[in-house]
C-alpha cells in the first residue's frame, strides 16, 4: 500500500544510506524498522500447540495407520469427561482436583 508520511531529514538520510550499504531499498529499510518496531504479525507468530499421533510414539516412527488415527479418536471421544485417563491423553496432566478449601 502507498502512503505518505513525514520523516526527519536527517533520519531520512541514514534511511537511505542504510539501503545503499545493504544494497536493498527505502522501502525494505523501513518495514524491516517497523516489523522490529512492532513484533511479528499473525502470520508470522508460530502455532502455539504441535500434535503427535499417536501420544508417546517414537519421533523416528511416525507413520500411523489412518485407521488407527480414527479409532483413537472414537476412543477419545467415547471416554467420560471426567475420567482421569482422558485428561492425561489429551493434555498430558491428571487433575489435580476441584479446587482448595
Amino acid at each position: 500500500m502507498k502512503t505518505t508520511i513525514d520523516i526527519a531529514d536527517d533520519l531520512l538520510r541514514r534511511a537511505k544510506k542504510a539501503a545503499l550499504d545493504r544494497g536493498t531499498t527505502l522501502r525494505t529499510v523501513v518495514e524491516e524498522a517497523l516489523t522490529r518496531a512492532l513484533g511479528p504479525g499473525m502470520d508470522e507468530v508460530a502455532s502455539l500447540r504441535t500434535v503427535t499421533w499417536p501420544p508417546g510414539v517414537d519421533a523416528s516412527d511416525r507413520k500411523v495407520p489412518a485407521d488407527a488415527v480414527l479409532r483413537m479418536i472414537a476412543r477419545d471421544r467415547a471416554s467420560p469427561l471426567d475420567d482421569p485417563a482422558r485428561r492425561v491423553r489429551r493434555i498430558g496432566v491428571a487433575s489435580t482436583g476441584r479446587g482448595r478449601k
